[in-house]
């Protein structure tokens, strides 16, 4: 899921022009215009493509595993992962809920999403206090699913920010000048201690599963994206493409005795895609694709996988 995290861009002060000349209009820039309570509807479809190769089956340090099991695990952990190809579909609804006297405006968005091996839809709410240049000042996400709600919980709202920075969402083009070409480039580290202690809460927090909570660690993610406005179209719907980049990441947590049991090394990836928006600034349509190369290890029981993993997700979002 991309969780359509939304920042802005402020405007560079204008250069001083010398005595007597005119200074040069300003470009104008994306607004969220939208009168209040101005809602859209879009469905979402996001499918994620899983390769898997180089699998490693061991015994862990200290066990003995007989070679014929070994040889049946890796066969099985291949087959059933190779290729495997998990399509989510969904709703999603931004609303303009609130704009006050200082120009401030609240976003909410509701996500609808059907996963499989969930019994019932998961529903994730996310509001977003941006101020009147376009910058996001405060984010709360919440879902009606307990585990993702103890994975929002323990992110602060900085990391927050950060990732919302970095996600790619069409609001983060708020204050970008509408001048065809024109390009946005930044550099976000994003800290993922608190969502991948979120996401592996039910493990951290079984007192018969053999984990040590305290050595959960994760490297900073570094990400690199570039936003440009490519121009709007006979109807002044605005088209914006995405590229961008993130570097290698590593997490890791260890058993007891100190033993790793779960590791997972992203050596790098790279995003891009494309959003059209109204010239009211809110969302007609967009599309992103992600892809991301890593190396996992995992210890079950007396056996240790490790396996090389390309993982492709596409996510789109059009209105019905």
């Amino acid at each position: 899921m991309r969780p359509l995290l939304l920042t802005g861009l402020l405007l560079s002060a204008p250069l001083s022009a010398p005595a007597g000349a005119q200074s040069a209009p300003a470009a104008p820039t994306l607004q969220l215009t939208a009168p209040v309570g101005t809602t859209v509807e879009q469905r979402m479809t996001s499918t994620t493509r899983l390769q898997v190769s180089d699998v490693t089956v061991t015994a862990r340090p200290g066990a003995t595993v007989p070679q014929a099991q070994l040889d049946s695990l890796r066969r099985a952990f291949q087959s059933g992962r190779g290729g495997q190809t998990t399509t989510v579909t969904g709703k999603s609804f931004t609303r303009l809920a609130a704009r006050d006297a200082q120009g401030r405006v609240t976003l909410q968005h509701t996500l609808i999403q059907t996963i499989p091996g969930l019994p019932k839809a998961l529903t994730t709410k996310i509001t977003q206090v941006l101020d009147a240049s376009g910058t996001l000042k405060d984010i709360k996400l919440t879902s009606d699913n307990p585990d993702v709600n103890r994975a929002y919980a323990q992110m602060k709202l900085d990391d927050l920010l950060r990732a919302a920075d970095s996600g790619g969402a069409d609001t983060r083009l708020y204050g970008l000048p509408l001048t065809p070409g024109q390009t946005r480039e930044d550099r976000q580290e994003v800290d993922l201690d608190g969502l991948i202690g979120g996401l592996l809460g039910p493990i951290l927090q079984d007192p018969e599963a053999d984990v040590d909570p305290a050595t959960l660690t994760s490297t900073p993610l570094a990400v690199t994206g570039r936003l440009t406005f490519v121009g709007a179209d006979a109807a002044g719907r605005l088209r914006f493409t995405q590229t961008g980049t993130f570097g290698a990441w590593q997490t890791s947590v260890k058993d007891r005795a100190g033993q790793p049991v779960f590791r997972m090394d992203v050596t790098g990836g790279a995003v891009d895609g494309e959003s059209l928006l109204r010239p009211d600034g809110l969302p007609v349509s967009s599309s992103l694709r992600t892809r991301m190369q890593m190396r996992l290890l995992m210890t079950m029981d007396d056996v240790q996988v490790s396996a090389s993993m390309t993982q492709e997700q596409t996510l789109t979002l059009r209105q019905p």
